[in-house]
């Protein structure tokens, strides 16, 4: 059969071909030999092709298609992709291999879940899912709530007494299948392991798109046909960071935060009124802990889980408290559920009338087959003091709502535009998404959710859009950031959570926010867990992008524990402010390249066993190594990979490919810094704001020669997908007795940049100095604080081309 191009396509009777890069390539099936060119809700970036490298058909009639590194072979029918008609073969570096449909792939490095909703000590899932294109795993893009709702409704049912997790989720799987539907077992089966991701030891990865729904003029539409096959290849060998860049490419890029978003943030979910909150923003200020963002749970608002009228009782003057707040610095945002819209609330017969709707008739439950969404939680409120636990009368519970698909361009516009811009022109800044509600053929309805949540703000503002919410699936990363829910607080969610952070970013995941501390205490409706596991906790979350203090009615201000607890945690806080600008820079690699924060070892060390094996730490960029402590007592079990490293807080140096095992005291983390590193460093401020520090500290690890490209730019506007913000290039040349450091040039501007700054350099691992030299630059001061040499640069011009070298 012979073939035609379309373009850089190649199509050969039903099938399609196109490469996308040289390591990632379509194919396409079509019954009918029509192929879908409109972007998708998962391939929503998708590039136009570049021409396959050759093309031929053999004596046979069979047709070859190859990149640099990709080699497909097709027999022409006009049947679907098979083992017999279909083979790719790849070779990247020293790495090969062969593809065929049917091919099951068992060394998967997994992605990522919805969430972590009621994760237990007795309920981690291990390992990765096999992976193959005919392979999936929906479950796991849907929370543990459903199931456990499922179970217990089942049990009543039946006449069995139950309360929230009494019977537990755990306890229920291991030891009652036979109360369990088969729905329910296939859920929680799924739940055993990680789905699996972007990244494999085989080298290759196959992305099924062929229900994904596309997406036409900004929205959602239909498939023109179902009887289809769409997949992507990814070849990438061990060359992760390849596979994460064609990713990005075709699923989107992760955006830039909001620079006050590295801050730290507060949250309970309590009734706290505005003097409580008022207090609480004192007691951090007295403290001298650092505060960027306030959480409002979900007593901001009247009526329960779902409403948009500010409860007064509680706030009774929310814009002049709002602005208050944001006096101070500090940034709003504010929990919603999405069940629907109860007749109770202000907005109720409006929005009806907006959508065409008699408010009496909906009312009266004749317009929707539902009547009270939230009727389905069967369960009593689980804290001993029942506060924050709406219970809704029997009338209400007869009422109709007014419900959503947002889905639905038509009904997804009035509830952003009704509901939420008037708390947003309040004072809201961003919103905390409590579930989902978009249902389509082909669409996860939390990721449509989020898109609709983030879209709509970035619309509002000529600023960057931040949501908080839960995961929905391949393109989830292009929404941040996510939350990973209602853990329990025990050690081993802990040690999981280390594990979790870094393998999401095979997925592009990049901003986990974790109710540090767990959600769930360790007894339900006791308000303090163990003081050490707090603070391990919380270090842990302080070596990652997002810090969020929360929980469910426990106690989680830094002061609750003791003065032990509190300095160790101020530090902790201390520490991760001090890293923004690493942070902020790690941000827009992130943007750029699609290479996560917080990376599993084995994407720097991807030839190493050992990184494989160690979950429970990951690196920070490429410079540092975290090994957050995860067991009681103090022990961390570490391993280096190559190269010779630093542990920052006593600067001892250690050579890599080792295991160490250290104690480690409750005010410390094992914190481990490459030789030739350069790190970029703020003076500790209570709010982090948007602007960068004029005050810029380099930490420079001699030992080797390294550099750092660094990136800064305003902070808020969304300039970076553009002209970008300014880069400057710093160069560590180390080798002996000679250490120099380099900046050149800034490259670039942005809104209000300064045209001068200071800079604080800290040499570590310096012997005795007998020389120091500076072109370029003059020395303002300099001194011995402890092992490390402190210099500082004053009013250097930005434009400035320096240099200082130093003789030991």
């Amino acid at each position: 059969m012979d073939y035609q191009k379309e373009g850089n396509c190649v199509i050969c009777g039903t099938a399609r071909f196109s490469a996308l890069s040289q390591g990632l390539v379509r194919l396409e099936w079509s019954a009918e030999g029509k192929f879908e060119n409109r972007p998708t809700v998962q391939a929503i970036a998708r590039s136009e092709p570049i021409p396959f490298q050759e093309i031929s058909t053999d004596s046979e009639g069979i047709l070859h298609l190859k990149t640099e590194l990709i080699h497909i072979t097709y027999q022409p029918n006009s049947v679907p992709f098979s083992d017999v008609n279909l083979k790719i073969t790849w070779q990247c570096g020293d790495r090969c291999g062969t593809w065929h449909p049917s091919t099951i792939d068992f060394q998967n490095l997994g992605g990522t879940f919805t969430s972590l909703d009621l994760i237990h000590r007795n309920w981690l899932p291990k390992g990765v899912h096999p992976a193959s294109v005919g392979l999936s795993y929906s479950h796991a893009q849907q929370w543990l709530y459903t199931p456990l709702k499922s179970i217990h409704r089942h049990l009543r049912e039946r006449g069995e007494t139950t309360h929230f997790e009494e019977p537990p989720l755990w306890y229920l799987e291991r030891f009652r299948q036979s109360d369990l539907t088969p729905q329910d077992q296939e859920h929680l089966q799924q739940w055993h392991h990680f789905p699996p991701g972007l990244l494999s030891r085989s080298g290759y990865s196959v992305l099924n798109d062929s229900a994904s729904a596309p997406i036409v003029d900004g929205w959602i539409s239909d498939r023109d046909r179902f009887n289809n096959q769409d997949w992507y290849f990814f070849a990438y060998g061990l060359d992760y960071s390849r596979a994460l860049a064609d990713f990005v490419q075709l699923c989107g890029r992760i955006p830039m935060l909001p620079r006050w978003a590295f801050g730290i943030w507060f949250s309970l979910y309590d009734e706290l009124s505005e003097e409580d909150y008022r207090q609480l923003l004192r007691q951090f200020e007295e403290l001298n802990l650092p505060l960027d963002v306030l959480i409002l749970d979900v007593d901001w608002h009247l009526w329960g889980w779902c409403g948009w009228d500010w409860n007064q009782d509680l706030l009774p003057n929310p814009r002049q408290f709002l602005q208050w707040v944001h006096q101070l610095g500090l940034h709003v945002g504010a929990n919603v559920h999405l069940e629907g819209l109860p007749p109770s609330d202000s907005h109720f017969s409006d929005l009806c009338r907006s959508r065409g709707l008699d408010p009496e008739a909906v009312k009266a439950g004749r317009v929707f087959a539902i009547e009270n969404p939230t009727a389905d939680w069967i369960f009593e409120p689980w804290h001993v003091d029942g506060i924050g636990s709406y219970k809704p009368t029997e009338d209400e519970l007869e009422e109709g709502w007014l419900l959503f698909n947002l889905a639905r361009q038509s009904e997804a516009r009035p509830f952003m535009e009704q509901l939420h811009r008037p708390r947003e022109e309040d004072g809201i800044d961003f919103w905390w998404i409590d579930g989902s509600n978009a249902t389509h053929a082909g669409v996860n309805a939390q990721l449509w959710t989020n898109h609709v949540y983030y879209t709509h703000l970035e619309s509002q503002r000529d600023r960057r859009a931040l949501i908080l919410s839960r995961t929905g699936g391949i393109g989830s990363h292009r929404y941040p950031i996510q939350f990973s829910a209602d853990t329990y607080s025990h050690w081993e969610v802990l040690q999981f959570l280390v594990e979790f952070t870094a393998r999401s970013g095979n997925v592009g995941v990049a901003y986990w926010s974790h109710d540090l501390g767990g959600f769930f205490n360790q007894i339900l409706g006791v308000p303090y867990i163990d003081p050490e596991l707090f603070v391990r906790w919380v270090q842990f979350g302080c070596w990652t992008p997002i810090v969020r203090l929360h929980s469910d009615h426990g106690r989680r201000e830094p002061w609750a524990y003791g003065r032990k607890v509190l300095e160790a945690i101020r530090r902790a806080f201390h520490n991760h402010v001090q890293f923004l600008p690493y942070f902020y820079h790690l941000s827009y690699i992130a943007y750029q390249k699609g290479l996560p924060l917080c990376r599993p070892l084995y994407l720097n060390y991807p030839k190493d066993e050992e990184a494989y094996q160690a979950l429970t730490q990951y690196m920070l960029g490429d410079f540092i190594l975290v090994a957050p402590v995860v067991e009681s007592g103090g022990n961390r079990s570490v391993y280096l990979p190559a190269g010779n490293w630093r542990e920052r807080e006593t600067e001892t140096p250690y050579s890599g490919c080792q295991h160490l095992n250290l104690f480690v005291p409750i005010d410390r983390v094992p914190v481990f810094v490459k030789s030739g590193s350069i790190l970029p460093l703020q003076p500790v401020a209570l709010r982090v704001g948007n602007a960068p520090p004029n005050l810029l500290i380099l930490e420079v690890y001699v030992g080797a020669s390294g550099e750092l490209d660094f990136y800064e730019d305003d902070g808020e506007s969304l300039d970076y997908r553009s002209k970008g913000g300014s880069q400057r290039l710093f160069r560590l040349d180390s080798e002996g007795e000679y250490h120099r450091l380099s900046c050149d040039r800034v490259r670039g501007s942005y809104r209000e940049m300064s045209s001068e700054r200071d800079f604080q350099i800290r040499w570590i691992g310096l012997k005795k100095v007998y020389r120091v030299e500076a072109q370029g630059v003059a020395i303002a001061s300099r001194q011995w604080v402890g092992n490390r040499l402190e210099m500082t640069l004053k009013n250097v011009p930005q434009a400035a081309k320096w240099s200082v070298v130093i003789t030991t």
